[in-house]
């Protein structure tokens, strides 16, 4: 994007974020809606350190977000301690820091040391508030928990702004997007072909997008064969092989998304066990598909390596099974000893293929929210097989878990105890603040995950329920709108 001519910029625009579903779900959309209000701004992303990072978080960045400037985490201690990056950027005397995930706290030290004016989101709870100048809430009541209180007057109340929930924008501004080819790999574009309506579809600007279509009535159907459910995506654009609309009345089969993870702790659980669980679904349902989509960062060969008891030695702990991978000139995918196909999704995002699933097995993260926008069912699988695999907490416990030596055993500790008090854990389900999708959690085996599964698949009935309770809690684009004018604001006063 030009800036005003002549080098330097008028303001600089500063965004502290973290990992890859921030990245994805939050900065994208807020990026998009700052390029259309505020052509003149450079934008810049300094990544903090994070528990849930893939290590590609700054060529995503680059390459899908466009940011104009990004700072690896590995130099985020010293651009706190020296100010100093490690390109040596140079400063706008106007701008603004904008929070979109990490810690708070970080925000405001780089916030005065560049003498910014500061803009948080704040997902759950606006911390520091003397030292913020407004904070974008979530919803409204967290601004009556954290407004100040009868003791201060409320005088915080005048910073907190209700703008919504980000995490419906992350997944309306990517939902007509034709997609990025995760690097490594044959892009899905050589098996796919995009529809003519949906390569036309506007990409860019909330006032283009098209909002996903409201559920209606689904005709039933006899047999064992699926019954088609309401099609959430009128134009889906790029599919799998073999992949139908849901909406399509002589579909044959059933439409299963898996989604395993991103990280190692969680991929060395998460492969081979919906493998398995693959394995174990098609005993019982023959006549269904698979499909994982590659998460950013990661590459068909290195889920591989997850998928190969020499390479993964955590596959006895959830009894997971092997697969291979094959590359054919329609794609790549997983074929198990049991002789299951599980195709590999290699464009981002991969909304279109996921909105047409009868249902995904997934694990715990941005994937439940971004699921539940969408409007499709799931299983929620936790599994507790290997406790000390669970490193992914913020603060001081990521900390002490990380520790090298002790950290293993304080894992272990920790998440053990935590399970025992902790909540849900599933986003619908802690917006809901109750089960509206299952989560299944501990020790598990792949049985119990395909006898849940389906369960779902053979009650059509149970999943429309779950499409139209999901989106309802999904909430409406527009906070990303509402964040870059606040940010705005910010810029008017600095």
């Amino acid at each position: 994007m030009a800036l005003l001519s002549g080098g330097a910029p008028p303001y600089d625009i500063l965004i502290l974020s973290n990992g890859p579903g921030e990245l994805t779900t939050w900065v994208r959309p807020v990026v998009m809606e700052l390029r259309q209000q505020l052509p003149q701004a450079r934008l810049s992303l300094v990544l903090s350190p994070c528990p849930h990072a893939s290590g590609q978080e700054a060529k995503m960045a680059q390459e899908f977000i466009q940011i104009d400037r990004v700072q690896d985490p590995d130099f985020f201690l010293a651009f706190l301690l020296t100010g100093q990056t490690e390109e040596a950027w140079d400063w706008a005397k106007r701008g603004v820091v904008l929070f979109l995930g990490g810690d708070q706290f970080f925000a405001i030290w780089i916030a005065q040391r560049l003498r910014y004016r500061l803009v948080v989101y704040a997902e759950h709870q606006p911390r520091w508030q003397p030292w913020v100048d407004a904070f974008a809430l979530r919803t409204e009541e967290i601004k009556r928990r954290y407004d100040g209180g009868w003791l201060l007057g409320h005088c915080w109340a005048s910073k907190m702004h209700v703008v919504g929930d980000l995490m419906a924008d992350g997944v309306a501004s990517a939902t007509y997007l034709p997609g990025m080819p995760v690097s490594g790999w044959l892009s899905s574009r050589s098996f796919s072909t995009q529809t003519p309506a949906a390569a036309s579809k506007p990409t860019a600007g909330f006032s283009s997008l098209t909002q996903i279509p409201a559920l209606s009535e689904a005709v039933p159907s006899e047999g064992t064969v699926p019954e088609p459910v309401p099609n959430r995506f009128a134009q889906e654009g790029l599919l799998p092989r073999g992949w139908q609309r849901l909406s399509d009345g002589g579909r044959t089969h059933y439409q299963v998304g898996l989604l395993p993870g991103s990280k190692p702790a969680k991929l060395s659980l998460g492969v081979p066990m919906m493998l398995a669980v693959a394995d174990e679904l098609r005993q019982q349902l023959p006549n269904i598909r698979f499909v994982i989509p590659v998460a950013p960062g990661q590459t068909p060969q290195s889920l591989a390596g997850y998928a190969h008891p020499k390479f993964n030695p955590d596959m006895a702990l959830v009894y997971g099974t092997s697969g291979a991978l094959e590359q054919t000139n329609l794609g790549a995918q997983f074929i198990t000893p049991f002789g299951s196909t599980i195709q590999l999704w290699t464009t981002f995002p991969a909304y279109s293929v996921l909105a047409n699933c009868d249902l995904c097995l997934t694990t715990i993260g941005a994937n439940t929210a971004e699921l539940a926008r969408l409007g499709v069912p799931m299983v929620v699988v936790i599994p507790t097989n290997k406790l000390e695999a669970m490193r992914a907490w913020d603060g001081i416990l990521g900390l002490l878990v990380n520790l090298p030596g002790i950290g293993t055993g304080l894992a272990r500790w920790i998440n053990r105890l935590a399970l025992g008090w902790l909540g849900h854990l599933a986003w619908p389900n802690i917006w809901a603040g109750r089960e509206v999708v299952p989560e299944l959690r501990g020790h598990l085996r792949p049985v119990q995950v395909a006898e849940q599964a389906q369960v779902l698949l053979e009650d059509p009935q149970r999943r429309r329920q779950m499409q139209a309770e999901l989106q309802q809690l999904g909430g409406k684009p527009g906070a990303a709108q509402a964040i870059v004018q606040l940010v705005a604001q910010q810029l008017s006063k600095s």
